[in-house]
């Protein structure tokens, strides 16, 4: 229903996007086996269009600039303001047929067709509603092993992936069959939606190498219920400026509950992790409860001062304190305030001990904070 408000009310504003339209694509270019999506905004005034293609054989996203006039479409690769590469396609039924030329004028014939995604079925629970063809690109990657390291005497194999600069880590021969038949595979699909985030970060100024997100992993809490470890990532995949951040995981050895931080310490009896259904009282309960009180927590510790200089990193401000990342480790929780975009080197981590956290627990949580 909101949608259709929505184009009624552009359709009366004279400004309309509604008539969207979005192909995925898969056909040859000369001998190669290429995807592509194409989408199309049209408006009252000319169509604006976002064109990514990749090869099955290195699943790198390729941007491509586009232009739409009389059902002609011209794709370009344009790096430094150099034409490397170009679609002339013309569209008839559902197939867009053409040719692909590179610097040098050379021809290749392009045919593309609707993808059937009947042939890329898939049970894993990664959600691909955004990006379709990365239902296509998880059918083709390969893990290989890399090494096999130890924490507390345990076991963990890491494995790289053959497309792009992945590498990710499962469990471990010295664990049991249990814990590995439970944990690997969602360990499993947490390195394939790092694989995919790496082959869609591209950018328009040049070709993808594999390496934009710049990844490690670090474990860093177990023990017989409990795996701890965070991820931290500084990419840059076009757009104004590079970025960076981390996340940390707390996973159950014993069911494989991923715990949020909100399933682990509770600041009021309002807590609710339930960020995607009830934003509102998980907003409100992050601002009145949790960002205040772990302020005070951390600040017993740290003893922050507000910064004479506006320019300087103000840790007492609660809203930086709202939505932190964290981490679980052996010697406590590592929390890490958000900043604005501007003043991303003042986030960095403070170790709040188990011990300052232990009367905050949540009720739900089944574990002691040791």
């Amino acid at each position: 229903m909101k949608k259709h408000l929505l184009c009624l009310f552009l359709f009366y504003s004279t400004i309309s996007f509604c008539q969207n339209k979005i192909y995925y694509l898969e056909g040859t270019l000369g001998k190669s086996t290429i995807f592509m999506t194409v989408q199309v905004y049209n408006s009252d005034q000319e169509a604006s269009l976002n064109v990514v293609y990749f090869y099955k054989n290195s699943l790198k996203d390729i941007k491509l600039e586009a232009k739409l006039k009389d059902n002609n479409y011209t794709f370009y690769f344009k790096p430094g303001d150099v034409i490397t590469e170009k679609f002339y396609l013309k569209k008839s039924g559902n197939n867009f047929d053409g040719f692909w030329y590179d610097a040098k004028d050379k021809q290749l014939a392009v045919h593309l067709e609707p993808v059937n995604f009947d042939n890329y079925k898939s049970n894993i629970k990664i959600r691909f509603d955004d990006e379709r063809l990365n239902l296509v690109k998880y059918k083709f990657l390969e893990f290989k092993k890399q090494k096999t390291t130890l924490y507390n005497n345990k076991e963990f194999v890491w494995y790289s992936e053959k497309h792009c600069d992945s590498d990710f880590f499962r469990l471990g021969n010295n664990f049991s069959e249990k814990n590995k038949a439970l944990i690997n595979p969602i360990l499993e699909e947490i390195h394939i939606q790092n694989t995919l985030s790496q082959l869609n970060c591209s950018s328009s100024f040049e070709y993808s190498n594999g390496q934009g997100i710049e990844s490690t992993t670090t474990i860093n809490f177990l023990n017989a219920n409990l795996l701890g470890f965070e991820t931290f990532n500084s990419w840059f995949c076009g757009g104004a400026h590079p970025d960076f951040g981390g996340s940390g995981y707390l996973i159950d050895l014993n069911n494989g509950k991923q715990y949020e931080i909100d399933d682990i310490l509770a600041f009021d009896k309002s807590v609710t992790g339930d960020r995607e259904n009830n934003f509102d009282a998980f907003s409100k309960y992050r601002n009145d409860y949790f960002a205040p009180k772990l302020l005070e927590v951390i600040t017993s510790i740290e003893h922050f001062k507000k910064p004479d200089n506006d320019d300087d990193c103000d840790y007492t401000n609660e809203e930086y304190w709202d939505f932190p990342s964290w981490s679980y480790t052996d010697k406590g929780i590592q929390f890490t305030p958000s900043f604005y975009r501007a003043a991303r080197n003042c986030e960095e981590p403070f170790l709040v001990p188990f011990e300052k956290l232990k009367k905050y627990k949540n009720p739900k949580f089944p574990y002691e904070l040791k």
